[in-house]
């Protein structure tokens, strides 16, 4: 069996042969052939340096053993000699068997005037919903340019969660960090009861109405047995995330726990709205210095809240947010961060 090469040592090889490509060349626009890694590897490497914070893209040999798997699907732009100079991608990224996350767009400078970033997105939703097992899709889309949302809008998106400066400064950036905006396409809803907490209650429902998702909403009740969970650390985003699958009696001690090991400038907490505990998690949870972050559909194959919390406090006016139904996402973002830790400025 090969060994597999680590982070970096795939880094040393790239940075060894920069990639050049003649520009001007006609692109096709197709789905992922093995022949592509290499130049997908080299076109992460040239746009983000050794920052990105997933190792595999580094590795020519990963990215084509999960193409092969229904774990990655990537759509490329490939020059007429070869070269990959866009790409865009489906992956599997939350926990749940039916979603996808769909993301990493990267085109080359030289090959960003045109239709290309068009044509990428178009065959990118056109696998998607050719996949008849794949329930939900969803963009982590970076707010310090409108852009991305204006396209993930002509496609249906809609913007349910806000994850407040949870990803590093860029390269050649002002040096802030930059939010994200968690938007969902639904493909084939799957119905299910949850459990909505009081204090989120309007707006979790104005979200399931405005995108036509039929839940069932119960009153909750207090914890029994553990807690359930998985801690996941993006050290590169100096980001961490725990992920809640059953709520217990104990969850107290567990967020204790992960608060003296964190160190992350931004921690996740996600709570399965499918879990009758839940509007009792959510107030434990505030006692802990977590605040709103939105609805994420069927994350785990039923629905999950984002809470989050922040080593320092947020800039939220930094992020440029496109639709009044994003915008007013932030508001009430803002407005619960600014009740739990206190406000410098009046909203």
């Amino acid at each position: 069996m090969t060994r597999q090469m680590t982070r970096q040592e795939c880094l040393d090889r790239l940075k060894a042969d920069a990639y050049e490509v003649a520009p001007g060349q006609k692109v096709r626009t197709e789905q992922f052939r093995p022949e592509d890694a290499e130049g997908i590897a080299r076109l992460y490497y040239a746009i983000y340096g050794d920052t990105f914070p997933i190792d595999y893209l580094y590795d020519p040999d990963r990215i084509r053993e999960a193409n092969r798997r229904q774990d990655l699907y990537q759509i490329v732009g490939r020059t007429e000699s070869g070269d990959v100079v866009g790409v865009m991608a489906m992956f599997r990224a939350a926990p749940g068997k039916g979603i996808l996350e769909s993301g990493g767009l990267m085109i080359l400078p030289e090959y960003r005037k045109g239709l290309l970033l068009y044509r990428l997105y178009d065959l990118t939703q056109k696998i998607a919903r050719g996949l008849p097992w794949l329930n939900a899709e969803y963009t982590q889309t970076v707010t310090d340019q409108i852009t991305p949302q204006k396209m993930n809008e002509r496609f249906g998106a809609r913007g349910l969660g806000l994850e407040i400066e949870a990803m590093g400064p860029r390269l050649a950036g002002d040096g802030r960090r930059v939010t994200l905006l968690d938007e969902f396409v639904v493909l084939r809803d799957v119905p299910h009861d949850v459990y909505l907490p009081e204090r989120y209650a309007e707006l979790l429902r104005n979200q399931y109405a405005a995108h036509g998702l039929t839940r069932r909403f119960l009153p909750g009740q207090e914890p029994a047995g553990g807690t359930r969970w998985e801690r996941m650390e993006m050290p590169i985003a100096n980001l961490a995330k725990l992920q809640v699958t059953k709520i217990g009696a104990d969850l107290d001690a567990v967020l204790r726990q992960v608060a003296q090991m964190d160190t992350a400038h931004a921690l996740h907490l996600q709570l399965p709205l499918a879990d009758p505990a839940l509007p009792w998690a959510v107030e434990f949870a505030r006692a802990h210095g977590f605040w709103l972050g939105g609805l994420l559909p069927l994350w785990n194959d039923t629905d999950v809240l984002l809470l989050q919390k922040l080593a320092g406090r947020p800039d939220f006016d930094a992020p440029q947010l496109l639709t009044p139904e994003v915008q007013e996402l932030m508001r009430l973002v803002r407005a619960d961060y600014e009740a739990l830790c206190g406000a410098d400025t009046v909203l």
